[in-house]
């Protein structure tokens, strides 16, 4: 939420609102407490002064406690018995775990198997910054030569350019980052929870958590950006 006469000045000229939605709702409870406190406040500043009447919360990865406690924010009537759950795992995403504990070679045998090679476009997912980096470089390197086929229309070379996100590096460098890949140029992106929230991106074919993610929900919430214009996915 941001402060300041700018905001006095934009809520002064908004007509009136009636009805609010707030999505990727469960960031209210996930990062409210520690990294933005204000989250809590937003559907009283929407209240008392935007005068809403009616607030609509979103969000695709919310476990029972989360859920709990969103419908608390948005002071829900019914508590947890307001919400509607409808919370399928999409039918185009193909799920699957790898035991090996080479886990350098295993990802590399995953992207040159069959089920990644065809991929548009990849996350890698990883808890350290410096991993990213490091696994950024690697697949540059075993990968730099090879060629992927469009069943049987060849596409040409298109190389496994991977690139590293993460919160450490500069705004520009990720911006960079992100457009790239989203034009399609950087095919694989390896990165921290820093990279998600907000992509859209339909051509993602495949996810590889390279470390568990946190949690159930962030798992959920980070397959999700596969496979978005109903093409099969592997993650």
């Amino acid at each position: 939420l941001a402060v300041g006469d700018r905001v006095g000045e934009l809520m002064r000229s908004l007509p009136p609102v009636a009805f609010a939605c707030i999505d990727e709702a469960h960031c209210i409870s996930q990062w409210s407490h520690n990294f933005r406190p204000s989250y809590l406040m937003i559907c009283q500043v929407l209240r008392e002064k935007f005068g809403v009447r009616t607030i609509l919360g979103l969000t695709a990865t919310a476990s029972r406690a989360t859920i709990a406690s969103i419908a608390s924010t948005l002071g829900l009537p019914d508590g947890v018995e307001g919400v509607i759950r409808d919370i399928p795992m999409p039918d185009n995403l193909r799920l699957s775990v790898s035991k090996d504990k080479r886990k350098d070679t295993a990802l590399i045998e995953l992207l040159r198997g069959k089920r990644f090679d065809q991929c548009r476009s990849i996350i890698v997912y990883c808890t350290r910054r410096d991993e990213c980096q490091r696994l950024a470089s690697y697949i540059r390197t075993c990968l730099q030569d090879v060629n992927m086929e469009d069943g049987k229309a060849k596409r040409g070379k298109l190389s496994w350019n991977a690139e590293a996100y993460h919160a450490g590096l500069t705004a520009a460098r990720r911006k960079a980052v992100q457009k790239s890949f989203m034009s399609g140029k950087t095919r694989i992106v390896v990165a921290t929870v820093a990279f998600g929230m907000g992509i859209n991106k339909q051509e993602i074919d495949g996810i590889i958590h390279y470390n568990m993610p946190s949690s159930f929900e962030r798992y959920v919430q980070e397959v999700g950006r596969a496979g978005r214009d109903g093409q099969t996915a592997h993650c």
